[in-house]
This record gives C-alpha cells, structure tokens and sequence, in this order.
C-alpha cells in the first residue's frame, strides 16, 4: 500500500525533529529524508556550511553522501568538475524528437515546430538527459537482475513521488495537471 501524503509528511516531521536543532529550520520538506540519511558527522558539517551561508543544499547534501569530510569552503563554493555518465552518451539532441513528442503530448494544441524549438531550448536539457538516461536503462543487459531492477524502481518511485510533492506544493502546476488530466480524460471517452 502506498504512503498517504499526510502520513509521508508526518514521519517527515518525526525525521526532522531527529535532526540537530540548528538544523531543523532550515531544512525543506523535500530535503528532510536525505538530510536524516546523512551520518551525525555530516549533518554537523552540513549545519557549518549553513551557518557560514551555504544557500543550495541539494548539492551540499549530494556532496556529503559521497564525501563526509567535504570542506566547508567546497560546500560553499563547490568545485567545477565534470559529470562523467556511466554510459556512453549520445547527444542529447538525439533525445529532440522524444522530447518534442512529449510535449505535444502534454500539450495538444502546440504547433510541431514550436514543441520541436521548446525541446531543444536550453530549459529543456535535463528532460533531453533523462530521455537519454532511460534509454540506456532499457540498453542495460543487467536491467533484468532482481537487485538492479528492485534498486532503479526505488529511485523512480522515489522520483516521482518529489515530483508529485512539487506539483501539490504549487498551486500553478496543480492547476496544468489538473487541466492535462481533463483533456486525457476526454481523449479516452
């Protein structure tokens, strides 16, 4: 059974009242899991960086998993470093098509040439990358091993329920989903 939204938001709520008390106020709802699965260590350098004026925690949180004893100064002002993807990419221009389709898709009334500009614009790259990265998924020959299957499926449940916090959150998306949900209605009747 899934998670109720209330219930989610009140074990957040026990997580959050778990954390350093210099740190409660200034945790997002969205960050609170990912804040209460970093070690005692680095919540107490997540708290430093904070009280030194670290703004953008996502990354510092992300930084901190993979490195505990990051230095405050690198939270604050994280190296430049390239990404380097597990797989091979192809350029995510590939992914132009797919993503111009979607938002014909979601929005029905575009003309193709303007979803086919709007999926190669700028705001656009990270869904280009993650129809690039699903694609891969179904490239991988170890998509079908229990452990790899069981763990991506995690992460995309997990995806999407932020996503769906972010829409609940914000009256203006709530409202795009609610009109989507209209027009799917009436193209299945």
């Amino acid at each position: 059974m899934s998670e109720t939204y209330q219930s989610k938001r009140e074990r957040r709520q026990r997580l959050l009242e778990s954390l350093p008390e210099g740190l409660r106020g200034h945790i997002a709802q969205r960050n609170i899991e990912m804040v209460a699965a970093l070690s005692p260590h680095s919540q107490t350098r997540l708290l430093e960086a904070i009280q030194s004026g670290l703004k953008r925690l996502p990354h510092a949180i992300e930084q901190l998993r993979a490195n505990p004893d990051t230095s405050i100064d690198d939270l604050l002002n994280p190296p430049a470093q390239l990404v380097t993807a597990p797989f091979p990419q192809t350029d995510v221009s590939t992914y132009q098509k797919e993503v111009a389709d979607l938002i014909q898709e979601c929005f029905p009334d575009m003309p193709r040439m303007s979803a086919e500009a709007l999926a190669d614009a700028d705001v656009m790259q990270v869904v280009r990358s993650v129809a690039g990265t699903h694609q891969q998924i179904f490239k991988s020959s170890h998509i079908k091993t229990d452990f790899v299957m069981l763990t991506l499926y995690s992460l995309l449940r997990q995806t999407l329920e932020r996503l769906e916090e972010i829409i609940e959150e914000t009256p203006a998306l709530r409202q795009a989903f609610e009109q989507t949900n209209e027009w799917r209605k009436e193209e299945t009747c």
